[in-house]
């Protein structure tokens, strides 16, 4: 299967370095964003299958990124990792058609599947889009 591209966005650099190792071999190239407004400017100009981002960071939060992709009629597969998880954080995660949410501390087992079948989704969905002549 073609692998996609993804997004990882998170404000701890040495958590980016971390996810990029684990999530090499899933992704077609993964491009990394240090926050969520850092994030909105990369998601104005290139497109990914997948996008996985942590909740809390300055300037922008997941939530933020999320919603700014949803109002502009994007269905990108976004994961959110987070160690503050809460009923609203995952209500509106909800209402946001977010494709998951995953807990930390979490298994590398677990990252890895979820962003796999975000990634698998993300491809799907791209072809499925027909292409206008």
């Amino acid at each position: 299967m073609t692998k996609g591209r993804l997004l990882v966005i998170d404000d701890e650099p040495d958590l980016r370095d971390v996810l990029v190792t684990l999530l090499e071999n899933e992704a077609s190239e993964i491009v990394l964003a240090a926050n969520g407004a850092e994030a909105i400017s990369q998601l104005e100009s290139q497109s990914f299958e997948a996008i996985l981002s942590d909740e809390r960071m300055p300037k922008k939060s997941g939530l933020d990124v999320l919603r700014w992709l949803r109002h502009r009629g994007r269905d990108t597969p976004f994961v959110i990792h987070t160690g503050y998880g809460s009923r609203q954080l995952y209500a509106e995660a909800e209402a946001l058609n977010a494709f998951g949410i995953i807990e930390k501390p979490w298994t590398e087992e677990t990252l890895v599947t979820t962003v796999r079948k975000a990634l698998e989704l993300g491809v799907a969905l791209k072809k499925a889009v027909p292409v206008r002549s």
